[in-house]
């Protein structure tokens, strides 16, 4: 409170306080809600450049070794090895390739996320049911069907393989 002379005082009542932080609230709430939809977006965009980050370094390990990199970690009937399960799901590949293999940005979650196939000749790389805001249609860039079967409607994964991987 600001006294100005000896019989008047200024400042805000606590009804007016109240008012202000209710809008300040209400403020801050709209803009956490369009954060949230940007996090999702751009947790999109690393998944796009991982994956192409990806597929150069694979690329170039078959440029140097005339094969792509082998799979690691596959487990029983899991032909793709993937980095939720297995923290060197490319062998090879790092570090003189790539510095670290991608991950999903939210989060490991068996079944989801960054997977690979190669049988030497060709090869597979999944960012498989991870896309959140961006997804995709057959077309787009890495908008291909993760399976030979088809699509069936499913948008939220990003691919990039090799010629002779397109059956798999």
């Amino acid at each position: 409170m600001i006294k100005k002379s000896s019989n008047t005082l200024f400042g805000f009542t606590l009804v007016e306080l109240m008012v202000a932080i209710s809008i300040i609230g209400i403020l801050s709430s709209i803009v956490y809600a369009n954060f949230g939809s940007a996090r999702k977006s751009s947790r999109d965009d690393i998944r796009k450049t991982s994956l192409k980050e990806m597929q150069l370094a694979i690329e170039f390990y078959k440029a140097q070794n005339d094969k792509y990199p082998d799979a690691g970690c596959t487990v029983g009937n899991n032909i793709y090895a993937e980095a939720a399960t297995c923290p060197n799901y490319a062998v090879g590949l790092v570090p003189d390739y790539i510095p670290a293999l991608p991950t999903d940005p939210s989060g490991s979650v068996s079944g989801k996320g960054f997977m690979y196939r190669s049988d030497g000749s060709s090869y597979k790389l999944l960012v498989k049911d991870s896309v959140e805001v961006k997804t995709l249609v057959e077309g787009d860039e890495y908008g291909r069907c993760p399976t030979f079967s088809g699509c069936s409607g499913n948008t939220t994964t990003y691919a990039a393989y090799s010629a002779g991987a397109v059956t798999w």
